[in-house]
């Protein structure tokens, strides 16, 4: 009889859950938007745990009635998350605060308490903020967990982190938590608040009969412990190779690439610039760089600059990114700049956004492919930088919804001076959380019959436009050097 896997895919504006075969194969996809992002206070970002797991129920549910496939043939269950956020569990399983993303900014309010605030991340500077403002409830936390494994713990009972979305620095070679930060932190305490460390492609439980109640699964069912969702995008896309690069346009952009087992970063003069991460399975290292900003920014432009084009899109019954690819083909680059830091960076919370270059011929086209080539120029930019720490990347997939745009596979091709692949499923994240599953079953390995990704599209670059994207490009990183002194006045 033929068995599946079922992934739960967490983002912050979005829960996924997916059939797929054992060879990653996504089958069925039920999706339901996550509650608006609260700020009770300027920089918080927070979302209510409690109905994470509601509505992960109410996914599995609508999955096995909207298909043919029985809890009995469910093999395991995997998992794809945003990384980087504070869920927090109590000693009984209850979640003792909102979640807290990875946006929230409270840990620069404290960061200036710190002797080597590069040295803390944010997971550990808000346990830090919440240890001074709030301690009856820091007191109560027994867990410290992401996103999904917050999902993970509510059908197994049993709390763990996963190697490539820890909440603090995990020694690659040795898979132990450095534990220098908590220190640094002045919260010692936390020590005992970090969960067990598994790698992604690990099994981490069993479905509790209790979760097997609420959600229709069989009790005792396998559950993988599964991956950050830049490394469940990476690996959905064949990620496990030194060379492989994966674009991310989601909400925000990132790029994450795989380096050698052996690759070693120099310590960045600016905190936050690249971060490496433990791979799916022991051996595997990925590092990663991001803007802060894709669809999100490119979303919030269009929504207040351009409503006649959000109207015409409307009126002819299609969406606002094919309306833009019939109005900007065969458009030659434009000479306008757009600085896309609509949130900061993850190394320059000051940065912004803006327009520089505009004159009296300037279009409301030039606009918009300015926007494009803002996002794209700023993310290769970032990927220029990893190849200098690392070494340079020739196997390069755009994944995100972002990549559905003609315009961003074409350019990011143009830019790179490489080809640019789109995998032939738009769930990436689901289709790596699959192969997770099926390396824990031992249906396969990086090394032996990988499931690999086939490209739907290849866009190749367009030598035509070569010298006005390097010149382009310079430019960009004259306006970003100009920007940072006056960004903090």
């Amino acid at each position: 009889m033929e068995k599946y896997i079922l992934t739960i895919d967490r983002g912050q504006s979005g829960i996924k859950a997916a059939f797929c075969s054992i060879n990653a194969k996504v089958l069925k996809v039920e999706t339901c938007k996550c509650e608006p992002i609260r700020s009770r206070y300027p920089g918080w970002a927070e979302q209510d745990m409690d109905l994470i797991w509601g509505q992960t129920v109410s996914l599995i549910r609508k999955l096995f009635e909207n298909s043919d496939i029985e809890p009995k043939d469910v093999a395991a269950v995997s998992f794809s998350g945003q990384g980087g956020g504070n869920f927090l569990v109590s000693e009984e399983g209850r979640a003792v605060y909102p979640g807290v993303l990875s946006l929230d900014n409270r840990h620069e309010e404290i960061a200036d308490f710190f002797s080597k605030p590069g040295k803390v991340p944010r997971t550990i500077a808000f346990m830090r903020w919440l240890k001074e403002k709030e301690p009856e409830i820091y007191g109560r936390v027994r867990w410290i967990l992401g996103s999904k494994d917050w999902i993970r713990y509510c059908l197994t009972g049993k709390a763990y982190a996963d190697m490539s979305d820890p909440a603090v620095p995990v020694d690659i070679e040795t898979g132990a938590y450095q534990l220098e930060c908590i220190h640094i932190a002045g919260v010692p305490e936390c020590e005992k608040k970090l969960p067990p460390l598994v790698y992604a492609c690990e099994v981490c439980g069993k479905v509790t009969k209790k979760a097997a109640d609420e959600t229709g699964l069989h009790a005792g069912t396998l559950v993988v412990a599964g991956a950050h969702d830049m490394i469940a995008c990476s690996l959905g896309v064949g990620g496990i190779r030194p060379g492989h690069l994966s674009v991310i346009m989601g909400t925000m952009g990132i790029n994450i690439g795989v380096a050698d087992k052996d690759t070693r970063i120099a310590e960045s003069d600016v905190s936050g610039e690249s971060f490496m991460f433990g791979g799916a399975v022991k051996g595997t290292r990925m590092i990663t760089t991001s803007i802060g900003s894709g669809c999100n920014t490119m979303d919030f432009f269009l929504d207040l600059l351009f409503p006649y084009e959000l109207k015409e899109a409307k009126e002819q019954g299609i969406g606002i990114y094919e309306l833009l690819e019939k109005k900007l083909c065969g458009k030659k680059p434009c000479q306008v700049i757009f600085q896309p830091y609509l949130l900061g960076t993850f190394y320059n919370s000051s940065a912004k956004a803006g327009f520089l270059g505009l004159t009296m011929q300037t279009t409301r086209e030039d606009l918009i492919l300015a926007l494009f080539q803002g996002i794209c120029i700023s993310m290769c930019i970032e990927i220029e930088k990893l190849e200098k720490k690392i070494h340079k990347f020739n196997d390069i997939w755009l994944v995100g919804g972002g990549s559905r745009s003609r315009i961003w596979g074409q350019m990011f091709a143009d830019v790179l001076k490489r080809p640019v692949y789109i995998c032939d499923t738009g769930e990436v994240g689901c289709r790596g959380a699959a192969i997770c599953a099926g390396i824990a079953l031992g249906c396969y390995t990086t090394e032996q019959d990988f499931p690999k990704p086939r490209p739907a599209v290849i866009y190749k670059p367009d030598s035509r436009y070569a010298g006005d994207y390097e010149r382009q490009i310079e430019k960009y990183k004259k306006a970003y050097e100009a920007g940072v002194s006056i960004w903090k006045m």
